[in-house]
């Protein structure tokens, strides 16, 4: 941790979510520690009093910030100490949690941008598919198959009137012819192919 840049922090580092997986006591411990010593040096030993108030504190970051990395909390907590967040009245939880999130508007934030323009600027290259080529070549060689019934949406028949049903029938017997010659021509590929 030792003069590690906020840089560094957010490229080499862990998630708290990841950390907490890993070594959950360590990294609680570790943190607990780390609050400790910024309470007694911006002197809040009234609002911290005992070590569940730490630990509370802890288990708030933990839970707010999950994304951001372990040694990002830490300098956070360093630079608090250093006095770069101003702290007003009472050093609480809250003033705490808005001192981080602070930080990471101020940090954070700004990197993750830019490394979403970096990823960004990678281009992904993939094949194009010319489907109206491919439709014509499976078309050539009788492999693309038309629908089973082909509706005629020009055609609505009426039942009770006469014309309609004399249309109705010459519809259907186009329709038997259509899907015979269709039959016929399916057969011929079936024995051109065997």
């Amino acid at each position: 941790m030792q003069g590690m840049t906020v840089t560094q922090a957010y490229k080499r580092g862990f998630s708290l979510s990841k950390a907490l997986k890993a070594e959950p006591a360590k990294v609680r411990l570790t943190m607990l520690a780390e609050l400790e010593r910024l309470v007694r040096h911006v002197n809040a030993t009234r609002t911290f009093q005992t070590q569940t108030d730490l630990q509370d504190a802890v288990e708030d970051i933990c839970e707010l910030f999950p994304s951001m990395k372990l040694e990002e909390v830490l300098i956070a907590f360093k630079q608090i100490r250093q006095g770069r967040f101003d702290l007003y009245g009472n050093f609480t939880t809250n003033v705490l949690i808005d001192c981080i999130r602070n930080y990471e508007m101020q940090n954070t934030v700004t990197m993750r941008e830019q490394e979403h323009v970096e990823n960004k600027k990678q281009q992904v290259e993939t094949a194009a598919i010319d489907w109206q080529r491919l439709k014509r070549d499976l078309d050539a060689e009788g492999l693309l198959k038309t629908p089973r019934k082909v509706l005629d949406r020009t055609f609505i028949p009426y039942p009770n009137d006469k014309e309609d049903a004399a249309t109705t029938k010459q519809h259907k017997q186009q329709g038997k012819e259509e899907g015979e010659a269709q039959a016929q021509r399916e057969g011929n590929t079936d024995e051109q192919a065997g």
